[in-house]
C-alpha cells in the first residue's frame, strides 16, 4: 500500500479583485477586473522530502505558500496537511492542533523580526503560544537550545535583533520556526536576501536540521542553483499554473517543458563547455489579461495553434501540447 502523502494540495485557485473603486468604474465605464494568481495548482509533499516550487517572480509561488499554510485563504481547490483539512471549515479544531506543527521562514530577516523583542522572547513566543513548555526557566532553557542548534550563542538571546547580521537573523527565525516542534517548514524564498557566501551556510543548516528532526520542507525560490541544493522533487510555475513537475536530478538533467528548458539556458555555464545557449526570451504577459490557451504560447519556440486556443492539462508531469504530441526536439 503506498503511504499517503504528508501535504496534498488539490487544483488550488486565488483570484484577487484588482478592480477601480465603483465611482470610478461607473464614470469610466469600466468593468470589474479580477487576477488570477493561482489558477488550478495540484502537487503532493512525502514527510522528509523538500519540494520546491520555482519560476520567474509574478509566478504565483508565494501565493501558493500562504495558501498552503492558511495565511490566505484559497478561492477554490484543497490544501490537506498529515490528512487533515487546511480549508475545510468542519474541522476547524482539528486544524488548531495541527497550527503547532507548521511554521513558514519569510523572505526578508529584516522584516520579519520584531524589533523592539529581545531575540529570547521572539524564539519562545511559539512556545508560549501552544503552550509547548511551563515554567519560565524550562522557556529560556529550551530557548538557549534552540541557538545552539542554529549556530549562536544562548546568550544571544538577551541581544535584540538589530545586533545582528542578515545570516544570524535567518539563524533566528529558523530556531524560532523550530521552537514548537515544528514537522512542516514553509521556506519562502529564506536565503534571496543574504549574500551568496551566507546563503551557503543557511542551506546547509536547513538541510542538516531536515536529516536531525525529519523535516519536511515547502520551499519557494527563483534562483535554479539554490534548488538544485535543496529539491528532492521541483515544481515550475508559470503564470499561477504548474507546468513540470520532476524529480530534482531529472529535471536538471532532462528539462522536458520548454519554459523549463528557457529557465535552465539562463543559469550561468560555470563548466564553460562552449555550448551555445539561449538567455530567456520575453516577459511574463499580464495576469489580468492573459493569453488564451496555453499562456506560454506567445514565448515558446514549439508553439503550434492548439496552443493558442486550449490550455494544456498535466500529463506525466508536464503541461505542455508540444511535449505530449512528441513534437519537442531531445
Amino acid at each position: 500500500m503506498t503511504e499517503r502523502p504528508f501535504v496534498e494540495v488539490r487544483d488550488l485557485r486565488r483570484v484577487f479583485d484588482v478592480s477601480k473603486p465603483w465611482l470610478n468604474r461607473m464614470l469610466e465605464r469600466q468593468d470589474k477586473q479580477f487576477l488570477k494568481a493561482v489558477d488550478g495548482v495540484s502537487f503532493d509533499i512525502r514527510k522528509g522530502e523538500t519540494f520546491a516550487l520555482v519560476g520567474e517572480s509574478g509566478s504565483g509561488k508565494s501565493t501558493v505558500a500562504r495558501m498552503v499554510v492558511g495565511l490566505l485563504p484559497p478561492s477554490g481547490g484543497a490544501v490537506s496537511i498529515d490528512g487533515i483539512s487546511m480549508t475545510d471549515r468542519a474541522v476547524s479544531q482539528e486544524r488548531q492542533r495541527l497550527r503547532r506543527r507548521i511554521q513558514m521562514i519569510f523572505q526578508d530577516p529584516y522584516a520579519s523580526l520584531n524589533p523592539r523583542w529581545r531575540v529570547g522572547r521572539i524564539i519562545a513566543e511559539p512556545i508560549r503560544a501552544f503552550d509547548v513548555i511551563q515554567g519560565e526557566q524550562a522557556i529560556t532553557a529550551r530557548v538557549g537550545e534552540l541557538l545552539t542548534l542554529v549556530g549562536l550563542h544562548p546568550d544571544d538571546a538577551k541581544k535584540f535583533p538589530h545586533e545582528f547580521s542578515g545570516g544570524q537573523r535567518q539563524r533566528i527565525a529558523i530556531a524560532r520556526a523550530l521552537a514548537a516542534d515544528a514537522e512542516f517548514i514553509v521556506c519562502d524564498e529564506p536565503t534571496s536576501a543574504l549574500d551568496v557566501s551566507v546563503q551557503a551556510q543557511i542551506l546547509n543548516l536547513m538541510r542538516d536540521l531536515q536529516e536531525r528532526l525529519g523535516l519536511t520542507y515547502l520551499f519557494i525560490s527563483h534562483n535554479l542553483a539554490v534548488v538544485r541544493h535543496m529539491a528532492t522533487r521541483i515544481g515550475v510555475m508559470y503564470l499561477g499554473r504548474l507546468v513540470e513537475v520532476s524529480e530534482g536530478k531529472r529535471l536538471f538533467s532532462d528539462p522536458r517543458h520548454p519554459y523549463t528548458r528557457m529557465l535552465l539556458e539562463a543559469v550561468p555555464d560555470l563548466a564553460m563547455v562552449g555550448k551555445p545557449r539561449e538567455g530567456v526570451k520575453g516577459e511574463i504577459p499580464n495576469p489580468i489579461d492573459p493569453p488564451s490557451g496555453c499562456t506560454f504560447h506567445p514565448r515558446c519556440p514549439l508553439v503550434f495553434d492548439r496552443c493558442r486556443v486550449e490550455a494544456p492539462a498535466v500529463i506525466d508531469g508536464v503541461a505542455c501540447h508540444a511535449v505530449n504530441q512528441g513534437r519537442a526536439a531531445a
